[in-house]
């Protein structure tokens, strides 16, 4: 049930409508995006009054003297504000994990390291990087990105302070000098991204054709005004926004807490000019994969990439199976199923426009090759990713 109040400085209608504190950055399209996702809850299942400060990742609850709260949602991870939360017997949920209050709600950190693997190995990479600004969260997602790239077979090279304490700018430079290279290195997230870039230039490194940069959170601002502009793992901050607020609805309605926390997957790798190349050293595959990549949206297919490449099929065939670990018709799927993928949580294009602009011949080979190889239609994949009602 909701709390009462007795103060006489608010209204009563006002006091009937469920009062919620957002402690969620604003400065940050992360944050902006988990706050999206609350308000379309609220807009949809409400009426909630959301109590939102604009600033950064320091949020603590300021209200005016005798204001009613009923709820706090966001950035839980000061003492102070637990002990308001405790004091208050407010209804709390935590969408950011942390020591002090675990999360009902979890960004995977595995599918977010295997997006950004999967987004190096397709462009042949064979050594990978990692770079965090020495945050916890940062720590894990390094030591996830870390399993999946020597589970693969390959090397691995962190940071020299990973885990200790913040590179200092010679430091760093030192580092990405010495790196061998070609090498993909990922970003704890997109300010760490940009500084890797930055350190780059200063170290005379260059991006992308020696060290290839991508960071996380897709944040537009800091994605754009990065030289070159980074590339990012793209997560949905909207969902863990919505299914927070939904765990937020019950426990206001009285109903028992969330025992198993709800797992966020990534929606995807939004690619710019930090990873805009292809490390392949056989130039017959490097010249096909281009241009598949180049042609997929004209549906592509393996009659065209012969005759640009003036190959034999068995030959590109064996040669791209033993550079790139497929066939070229499954490289061609892959780049088309992206684009489909994109399109499906950015637009609300029907899906015979999306075959029409994705290489595909029709509709109905479009969805039967999206359910075989995600087991999921491609409405369901959009409703998922596009949570906007209960």
């Amino acid at each position: 049930m909701i709390a009462k109040f007795k103060s006489s400085l608010v209204p009563t209608p006002f006091r009937s409508i469920p009062q919620v504190a957002v402690l969620m950055e604003t400065s940050r399209s992360f944050g902006r995006g988990v706050i999206r996702g609350i308000a379309k809850y609220a807009q949809a299942n409400g009426p909630w009054n959301l109590h939102v400060h604009p600033g950064d990742l320091g949020q603590k609850i300021t209200l005016h003297r005798g204001w009613p709260l009923d709820a706090v949602i966001g950035r839980i991870n000061t003492r102070a504000t637990l002990n308001l939360i405790r004091r208050r017997r407010l209804c709390s949920v935590c969408l950011v994990e942390n020591k002090l209050s675990p999360s009902p709600i979890i960004t995977s950190r595995t599918k977010t390291s295997a997006a950004a693997f999967d987004h190096f190995r397709h462009l042949g990479y064979r050594r990978f990087a990692y770079y965090d600004q020495y945050t916890s969260w940062g720590m894990e997602r390094g030591q996830s990105f870390a399993e999946i790239v020597q589970a693969a077979g390959y090397d691995f090279y962190p940071c020299p302070t990973f885990g200790r304490r913040p590179a200092g700018l010679a430091e760093l430079a030192r580092w990405l000098r010495q790196l061998p290279k070609p090498i993909g290195l990922f970003a704890a997230d997109d300010l760490a991204g940009r500084e890797v870039i930055d350190v780059c230039r200063y170290a005379q490194v260059a991006v992308p054709e020696e060290v290839a940069v991508l960071g996380v959170d897709d944040d537009e601002l800091i994605c754009g005004i990065s030289y070159p502009a980074l590339s990012s793992v793209k997560l949905n901050a909207e969902r863990i926004g919505y299914e927070g607020a939904a765990v937020l609805h019950a426990l206001l309605l009285g109903k028992p807490p969330t025992r198993e926390p709800i797992e966020i997957d990534p929606l995807d790798v939004i690619a710019r000019q930090s990873t805009d190349v292809i490390v392949i050293e056989d130039r017959l595959v490097a010249q096909a994969t281009r241009y598949i990549r180049e042609h997929a949206r004209e549906g592509v297919n393996i009659a065209d990439v012969l005759r640009h490449t003036r190959s034999s099929r068995r030959t590109l065939e064996t040669r791209f199976r033993r550079e790139m670990g497929r066939s070229p018709h499954a490289e061609i799927l892959r780049v088309q199923l992206t684009l489909v993928k994109d399109l499906l949580i950015t637009t609300d294009l029907k899906l015979q426009s999306i075959a029409e602009r994705t290489g595909f011949s029709s509709m109905e080979y479009l969805h039967r090759v999206f359910r075989k190889q995600f087991h999921i239609t491609p409405t369901e994949f959009r409703v998922r990713n596009r949570k906007t009602s209960g």
